[in-house]
């Protein structure tokens, strides 16, 4: 761990949500590391439930878009302000205006520039970071910052925990390990392939099995996180070896089904891994209008697969009010679910969500039916009530939508 030391310069990184959720965020804990590596610098993590802002820099980890009023509640009306994440990524003209920069693509690239020039000092700190790649103030050039290499950027070793914990820490005290940076998939209501260029950046395995054994050497950890958008890295059944040599439970919180097979989910059991999470999103037609390519037999085999290898749950995400989803597409999803747990000889969980368009993305201007939405969910919660169905509130969801409307109209 970072030892606190008295030091000339400061920065707070604030992640404005509960704790509990916010310790396995990735973007904090690679500032937090970055920045007490440096010599006369010293950074915290803020929580909106933890941790109190005191440094005359602050960054914002943006991770939804209704983390952006909540961050705007706890920004501080003096010192520097900066804003990354999704969200800045997203959105950064209408971030640009709430912070005095933003920083954007990988920030491994773009954090030592900005501290370097915030040690010349505070007069004239925005005009010299102004042509950083990957800064953006209001007004000026837009750019990302790019790694060429990912396993040239230092790994955020240090990854801290309360000491006490309880059940809504759902992965417990782990140590998040990103193994792939982007998303190589493009359905057509997901933003992340705007700001990853379609492109995914694979960690080596070398450089994995490195920081596996000094990241278990410094931290308390009692599993390893997997962080992978889709874990499709080309050596994950190596990866998956080593792990289970290093007889430390493993946990892997989302995966593309099609994508597979039985080694590799036999190897997940042995790591400990118990239930898996997948997205069909809904029916078969449906869901390759919205560019997701996957036949429900796929979905099939990787249920019996998973069914051999004796996982014991299935929890699937799916959507309603998706844009050209009619009585017959919630029908199909209906018969799709029903149809999986025949598969499959554990148990399945749900977790139903409302269709909110991104800006950016090909249904960017599809309006929000509050009436349809709530007729569809009444469908589906009853055609599915023998299955443990989990949905938000509806009117968390229009928030959502309004804030981006209002955003971007």
């Amino acid at each position: 761990m970072f030892p606190y030391k008295k030091s000339r310069y400061s920065l707070d990184v604030v992640f404005p949500n509960k704790m509990y959720g916010g310790v396995y965020g990735l973007g904090p804990l690679i500032i937090y590391n970055l920045v007490n590596q440096r010599k006369d610098w010293h950074c915290e993590r803020v929580f909106s439930d933890h941790g109190k802002i005191s440094s005359p820099l602050v960054g914002f980890s943006l991770q939804y878009e209704l983390d952006l009023p909540k961050a705007l509640a706890l920004k501080p009306k003096k010192g520097f302000t900066f804003a990354g994440g999704p969200v800045a990524e997203l959105y950064p003209e209408i971030a640009a205006k709430h912070f005095d920069f933003l920083i954007l693509g990988d920030i491994e690239a773009v954090l030592p520039e900005v501290l370097d020039a915030y040690e010349e000092g505070e007069e004239g700190f925005l005009e010299r970071i102004e042509n950083i790649q990957g800064v953006y103030v209001s007004g000026g050039k837009l750019s990302r910052a790019v790694l060429k290499q990912i396993d040239d950027a230092p790994y955020p070793l240090v990854q801290p925990y309360p000491p006490l914990t309880n059940e809504k820490y759902v992965f417990g005290k782990g140590f998040i390990l990103e193994i792939e940076r982007g998303c190589p998939f493009t359905c057509y209501f997901c933003a992340i392939p705007q700001f990853y260029e379609k492109k995914v950046k694979f960690h080596s395995l070398d450089y994995l099995k490195k920081v596996v054994d000094e990241g278990l050497k410094i931290n308390n950890a009692e599993k390893i996180i997997i962080y992978a958008p889709s874990f499709v890295h080309p050596q994950r059944k190596e990866l998956l070896r080593y792990l289970l040599g290093k007889k430390i439970r493993v946990s892997i919180p989302s995966i593309k089904a099609e994508h597979m097979d039985k080694e590799t989910l036999s190897l997940m059991k042995a790591c400990g891994q118990e239930s898996l999470t997948i997205a069909p999103e809904c029916g078969e037609r449906l869901r390759f209008a919205i560019n997701k390519k996957v036949k429900d037999e796929d979905y099939f085999r990787f249920a019996e697969d998973c069914s051999a290898a004796g996982i014991g749950k299935l929890k699937l995400y799916l959507m309603i009010g998706l844009p050209g989803m009619e009585e017959e597409d919630l029908k199909e999803m209906v018969d799709f679910v029903k149809a999986l747990q025949t598969h499959f000889k554990g148990k399945l969980y749900l977790s139903i969500n409302y269709f909110v368009p991104k800006p950016g993305t090909l249904f960017a201007d599809e309006g929000f039916d509050k009436k349809k939405l709530k007729e569809q969910a009444k469908f589906v919660e009853k055609e599915l009530r023998a299955f443990r169905v989990k949905m938000p509130a509806l009117s968390t969801s229009y928030k959502e939508w309004l804030l981006l409307k209002k955003a971007f109209s």
